[in-house]
C-alpha cells in the first residue's frame, strides 16, 4: 500500500493508459522510500525494531510519528536471551519528535552488542493523513524521473530548474535530532 496512489501518480503525469502502471508504481514506491528516509517518517504504519547496545535513561526512537511502543525487550547481565521489560518501568514521550522514551530506573544489560530491543509502530493512520506537502513532493518526484528516465541526455542542452519549493514541502516534515 502506497501514500501516494497509482491513480493520483496517473492524473499527475496525465498518463491515460495502462502500459506503464509497473513502472509508475515502482517509481511511487522509491520516491515515498526518499521521503521517509529525508524526513526520518514512516508514511503508513510500519512496525519497526530498534536496538541500543547498552542502557541509556533517554533516547529517541528514529522514526515519527509514533503510534505505540510494542515492547521493549533487553538481555540481562548474564543471560542470553530477550526478556520483556514491564510497561511501568518506562514512559514514552509523544508529544514531541522524535519522539522519546525514558527508563524509570536502569537496566543491568548484558555487555553485547544489541542488548536492548525496542519495537514499535510508527506512520500515519492511512494516506488521507500523509501531509499534502509530502504526498505532493512524491509527486514531483515521480514525474521528473518519470519524464527524465536516463541521468545524462545527448544532443540538448539542458538545466536544472533549482525550486526552493521542492526543498521547502519537506522541509516542514524533518524529524530533528538532539
Amino acid at each position: 500500500m502506497s501514500a501516494v496512489t497509482l491513480v493520483e501518480a496517473k492524473a499527475h503525469l496525465r498518463v491515460l493508459d495502462e502500459t506503464d502502471d509497473d513502472y509508475i508504481q515502482a517509481l511511487i514506491d522509491v520516491a515515498e522510500a526518499q521521503a521517509e528516509e529525508i524526513t526520518s517518517r514512516n508514511l503508513l504504519e510500519t512496525t519497526n525494531v530498534f536496538y541500543l547496545d547498552d542502557y541509556v535513561g533517554n533516547f529517541e526512537l528514529p522514526k515519527s510519528p509514533l503510534i505505540a511502543v510494542d515492547s521493549i525487550e533487553y538481555i540481562p547481565y548474564g543471560n542470553s536471551a530477550y526478556v520483556t521489560l514491564d510497561s511501568t518501568l518506562y514512559e514514552v514521550d509523544d508529544s514531541c519528535e522524535p519522539p522519546r522514551v525514558r527508563f524509570f530506573e536502569g537496566l543491568y544489560v548484558a555487555d553485547l552488542f544489541k542488548a536492548i530491543k525496542i519495537t514499535y509502530r510508527s506512520g500515519y493512520a492511512d494516506a488521507a493523513s500523509v501531509p499534502k506537502p509530502i504526498k505532493q513532493w512524491v509527486l514531483i518526484r515521480v514525474a521528473t524521473v518519470y519524464e527524465n528516465r536516463e541521468d545524462i541526455i545527448v544532443g540538448t542542452i539542458n538545466s536544472v530548474i533549482k525550486s526552493d519549493y521542492n526543498d521547502f514541502l519537506l522541509s516542514k516534515y524533518r524529524v530533528g535530532r538532539l
